[in-house]
């Protein structure tokens, strides 16, 4: 495949970064399943793992009112 001879990736690959990348986006479940064709939520949440930015970003709604920016 030329995606593996020349830049060493695999569609495989690509899916995953491209799940991920639509999840930090906060792009919904429903939509990233769509568009890497995945039909079970629980297959699809495999690739979905949020970076230190987006646990952050979270974060700050548990904060007391005070704290928040």
């Amino acid at each position: 495949m030329l995606l593996d001879t020349y830049a060493g990736l695999d569609l495989h690959q690509l899916r995953h970064s491209a799940a991920t990348h639509l999840g930090e986006a906060e792009v919904p479940l429903e939509l990233i399943m769509g568009k890497t064709r995945h039909k079970n939520p629980r297959t699809a949440m495999r690739y979905v793992k949020p970076g230190p930015e987006a646990i952050a970003k979270v974060s700050e709604h548990l904060a007391p009112p005070s704290r928040r920016h």
